[in-house]
């Protein structure tokens, strides 16, 4: 097993099976869907008390922002609801851990993929602050070489991350 951020050359002998995050469609690789993460909306409970009841509610809290500074405007959208000018400004955080950890300390409400927040929910240091959530275009999938599905190793992994992911 190998962690990296590069994208793995599945062509060689190296690497039987990689997750990939992306559109699904890779070309010559079979391809499973994992998951599909969504965006929520998390809140310290330092913060807030109790759940917004609509989207535009969040305009009204400090927006914790992602390194690119879109995703508040693009979660507006999908619920239509006007953009505050604040959706595209605000401290902003290079991952969701990140993101989270600053909505658990109250500093605003942050937009996270729900995979990611899963531990800090269950543990109560943050809560949903909205119920509505944003489901991303790209997913996690496993993929590989069709030639090394053959393998009773590869296959039996693949299958296991498949029953991994349905259980989360």
């Amino acid at each position: 097993i190998r962690t990296t951020a590069q994208l793995e050359n599945l062509n060689g002998n190296d690497v039987d099976l990689a997750i990939r995050h992306g559109p699904g469609s890779y070309p010559g690789l079979d391809s499973l869907l994992l998951f599909r993460p969504s965006l929520i909306v998390v809140a310290g409970p330092s913060l807030l008390k109790h759940p917004l009841q609509s989207p535009a509610e969040c305009r009204n809290y400090p927006l914790l922002q992602d390194r690119d500074h879109a995703e508040w405007t693009a979660w507006f959208e999908a619920n239509d609801v006007r953009p505050a000018v604040a959706a595209a400004r605000g401290v902003s955080y290079a991952d969701d851990a990140l993101l989270i950890q600053a909505a658990a300390a109250g500093q605003g409400l942050a937009l996270v993929r729900d995979v990611y927040a899963g531990d800090a929910l269950a543990a109560g240091t943050v809560i949903r602050a909205y119920d509505g959530r944003m489901p991303l275009a790209d997913a996690y999938y496993a993929v590989a070489r069709p030639d090394r599905l053959s393998s009773h190793k590869v296959s039996a992994f693949r299958d296991w991350l498949r029953e991994e992911a349905e259980a989360a």
